[in-house]
């Protein structure tokens, strides 16, 4: 067995994209459309696959990956950093022996630890999507990073469990959330509309986002038009994303948008935006009936990730998010994520052991 690092480009769509489908840690992430692409375009695509050169070019692993050059406002002059990030991580081959996987991971730190040398990069960041297979089924609760070198740590986001029972799905909602479904559904001021891979679609939600952001303050948030023209004319006819409007019937203004990424039997709330005016409890009720949606489209199984959870915040912006998010009967889920740790040189490794002697 022999194994080679290859460059996603030099990879064909097609076979890239049955690896991550016919592995239990794969997620839309990974797929061949998702995986270069960052909301921060200043961000640069190095993703790469580990093959097997004696079987085919067989892939074994692929690596989610992006190169950037921090200049953070926050550090004194403007100091460049240069930052590795994985914001899903990687894909493994299953069931595959201890012997082939101690080859991989060779290459893998061969490769990484070479690239943070060569590019004098300071760190190198991880995390994993929360709702594939092999994390649903991770009983254990073992963080598969430190089998990588990477240092464990620990988020959380919120998850919804749509194989619960019918009444159970309002019934488990925060209060708020309640009244404003049955008020607002009550009302029939509403409709919600499945967004198309159109120019007025997308230019929709295009100027939704911009008005959300520059309302809450986050200028720096907004981003480019192309990122939203990826999801619109490559991810949605492939059915990787979906995008649900909620117009309002009598002046045929859209006044909330969500998109949500698909992956077989479960999704993820990835987007979202709404008007500077607009009735309370808009968000809310457009969030409950489009996670319905998708849970009929699932046949009423899997799970619906709504985002991130900061359960400790007392107060801010976040604190809000993060009650937003956990309000839709949702259960706390671990996000598994690490930090990199790069080997001793062989002067640090001569004090290291000089200290002991001590």
């Amino acid at each position: 067995m022999q194994c080679l690092v290859v460059q996603q480009s030099e990879i064909k769509a097609e076979k890239w994209n049955d690896f991550v489908h016919n592995s239990s840690m794969g997620w839309a992430y990974f797929l061949y459309e998702m995986i270069g692409v960052d909301r921060n375009s200043s961000f640069k695509n190095i993703s790469f696959a580990i093959v097997d050169k004696d079987n085919n070019d067989e892939i074994l692993m692929i690596q989610q990956l992006h190169y950037f050059a921090d200049r953070s406002p926050k550090k004194a002059f403007l100091i460049k950093e240069n930052k590795l990030e994985s914001r899903w991580g990687f894909v493994l081959k299953d069931e595959l022996p201890k012997k082939h996987f101690n080859k991989v991971k060779e290459c893998f730190e061969t490769y990484i630890d070479n690239y943070m040398n060569k590019h004098h990069i300071k760190s190198f960041e991880s995390s994993l999507p929360p709702l594939t297979q092999a994390n649903i089924n991770n009983k254990n609760s073992i963080n598969p990073l430190v089998f990588l070198n990477f240092r464990p740590q620990l988020r959380y986001t919120y998850v919804v469990d749509l194989s619960k029972p019918d009444d159970r799905m309002l019934a488990d909602c925060e209060e708020a959330t309640r009244r404003a479904v049955k008020k607002i559904e009550a009302s029939d001021k509403y409709e919600i509309i499945e967004g198309k891979a159109t120019e007025e679609d997308c230019k929709t939600f295009i100027k939704l986002h911009k008005e959300t952001y520059t309302r809450t303050n986050d200028k720096t948030g907004i981003i480019a038009d192309e990122y939203h023209y990826h999801m619109f004319f490559n991810l949605i006819p492939k059915g990787i994303c979906r995008v649900f409007f909620l117009k309002e019937k009598e002046s045929q203004e859209i006044v909330a948008q969500f998109a949500i990424l698909i992956y077989h039997n479960t999704a993820y709330y990835w987007w979202g935006g709404s008007k500077n005016e607009k009735e309370n409890g808009i968000n809310r009720y457009l969030m409950y009936k489009v996670i319905c949606i998708i849970r009929e489209s699932f046949g009423k199984t899997g799970y619906f990730e709504t985002g991130g959870a900061y359960p400790f915040l007392r107060n801010g912006k976040y604190k809000g998010l993060n009650d937003f998010k956990k309000c839709f009967g949702t259960i706390l889920w671990p996000i598994w994520a690490g930090s990199y740790t790069k080997p001793y040189s062989s002067f640090k490794l001569t004090i290291m052991k000089l200290l002991q002697r001590a």
